[in-house]
């Protein structure tokens, strides 16, 4: 009875450090971000071309090996940006502002009981289509992966849908120079660019544009 109950006792002790090792954050100093206090920086004017389009923000996914589940690493591995949600919700939420800020009305979807049908894609997950609900009649869905991401650099993958069809499967990167700098609000402030960064040079995209 009593190796047993020391054998207990190790699995519990083994389990509790396995549980805390993976909520654990990455070390680091810890930058925080939150979606709520993003504001896009960049001129709305630029992208006057958006303006009036409608979208479908579809889920984002964050499939960045690099990434834990809510924070990314400085290149250094010094820093910690950590937002108050997932980073795919993060992204969700800031994109739903940058949208907002150029003047596209993001929409929901419809309720559609005449087709079953869902587009499957490599990556695993399924993209919503035609079945339980639909994006309306001439409306983008937006989707994007996350597929790296640091503070210097920024992979993603960008998929629009229109009409039940897949019009857009494209590849991105950004990147944005060391910091030069240890001063934590100045380094949230950064995160935020790099959202700006990202957002922008989709909207500059051609291909992007010619579909959307």
């Amino acid at each position: 009875m009593k190796v047993k109950s020391i054998f207990l006792n190790m699995v519990l002790i083994a389990g509790i450090v396995f549980f805390l090792a993976g909520c654990a954050t990455t070390g680091g100093t810890k930058v925080s971000m939150s979606y709520e206090k993003y504001t896009p920086s960049f001129r709305a004017a630029d992208y006057r071309h958006m303006k009036g389009k409608k979208v479908v923000l579809a889920s984002f996914h964050n499939q960045a090996q690099n990434t834990r589940a809510w924070s990314y690493q400085s290149v250094d591995s010094n820093y910690v940006y950590e937002g108050n949600a997932a980073l795919d919700s993060y992204y969700w939420y800031c994109f739903e502002k940058a949208f907002r800020h150029i003047g596209v009305r993001i929409v929901d979807y419809e309720t559609d009981e005449r087709h079953y049908r869902r587009y499957r894609h490599r990556y695993g997950w399924s993209a919503p289509g035609p079945g339980a609900y639909s994006a309306p009649k001439n409306v983008s869905e937006f989707q994007l992966i996350l597929t790296s991401l640091t503070d210097q650099e920024f992979k993603f993958k960008v998929l629009v849908f229109k009409n039940g069809e897949s019009r857009l499967d494209k590849e991105f990167a950004v990147k944005m120079p060391p910091a030069g700098t240890e001063d934590i609000p100045a380094l949230e402030k950064r995160a935020y660019r790099l959202v700006d960064l990202a957002f922008t040079t989709i909207m500059k995209d051609r291909d992007f544009r010619r579909v959307f």
